[in-house]
This record gives structure tokens, C-alpha cells and sequence, in this order.
């Protein structure tokens, strides 16, 4: 879902052409932001990588490549219940946090989603939401489970992990 807060842009310049995912969840098309909340969350639910690897969004028959300025999912809030962490994806979804957790030199978080094959960046939210988990720098622990937190190397994002 759009939040009228986030990047209070209504265009990018610097954006490439085609589809173009920010690092705060939004979608932009040859430079000016999709508006539209079912278009972008019908983008958002059709993220996907092709037979190379590379990025798409597709809803079967149609195909379209996207560039991602970071990861290509966002983890928009998180749940906790009595021994796990539960994201609540950009995508519409619901995962359990099921490995570690990165963090990067400027402190943003990320995690790897289904199925290890897309890395998911931490909203404000979600980081805010983690916080009270946090045991010390590398770790976090919810019930008596525990989640390594661990120093990010130098990574491409929108890469799989």
C-alpha cells in the first residue's frame, strides 16, 4: 500500500527507464511514481526473477524487467507471537523470520524471503518494531529463540542472497 509520507517525490530523474523500485517500496515508470494502489501493489505481489536470474514482475503471460535501487521487497511491520518474528512483506505476504538478520554500515536491515531467493530491506516501521528484541549488537531472541544479526560485506541487493 502507498503511504502518502514516503518519498514525498512525484518524479525521479535519476530513476532508469522502465519499472524502478526504491528503497522505500515505491514503483516508478520511466521516472514518474505509479500512484495507483492496486497497479503498484499488483507490481509489488508479482515480483519475480527470470530462468538468468535477473528481476521481473509478471502475472503469467506478461513479463516486464525492473531495476531495484535496493532490495526488491520490503518488510513493511512485523508481528511477534510466542517464539517467532512474523514480516509482513511489501509484497502482501506473511513470513516467519527464518535466518539471519544483515545490517549494513548505515544500519539498515535485511533479510533474506522466500525461499532465500530475494533479500527483503527493513522498513523505519519494522526496524522500530525490532528494536526491543534486540539482545545485543548480534542478536535478537523472542521466546527463548535467537536470530543472528550480522554484519553486512559488500552486496548487491537486489542480487539473490
Amino acid at each position: 500500500m502507498l503511504d502518502p509520507r514516503d518519498d514525498l517525490e512525484e518524479h525521479r530523474p535519476d530513476a532508469p527507464p522502465g519499472l524502478y523500485f526504491t528503497r522505500r517500496g515505491n514503483w516508478f515508470h520511466d521516472g514518474q511514481r505509479v500512484r495507483h494502489e492496486r497497479l503498484a501493489g499488483l507490481l509489488s505481489r508479482s515480483v519475480a526473477r527470470d530462468a538468468d536470474g535477473r528481476l521481473i514482475v509478471t502475472t503469467g503471460r506478461d513479463v516486464l524487467p525492473f531495476v531495484a535501487e535496493d532490495a526488491p521487497i520490503v518488510v513493511r511491520t512485523i508481528a511477534i507471537d510466542t517464539s517467532s518474528i512474523v514480516l509482513h512483506l511489501s509484497d502482501g505476504t506473511e513470513e516467519h523470520l527464518d535466518g539471519a538478520v544483515v545490517v549494513d554500515d548505515d544500519g539498515q536491515l535485511r533479510t533474506p524471503v522466500r525461499g532465500r531467493l530475494f533479500w527483503a530491506r527493513f522498513s523505519r516501521a519494522a526496524r522500530q518494531g525490532l528494536e526491543p528484541w534486540f539482545v545485543d549488537e548480534a542478536h535478537l531472541a523472542v521466546g527463548g529463540r535467537t536470530w543472528d544479526v550480522v554484519a553486512a560485506t559488500s552486496r548487491t541487493w537486489s542480487a539473490a542472497p
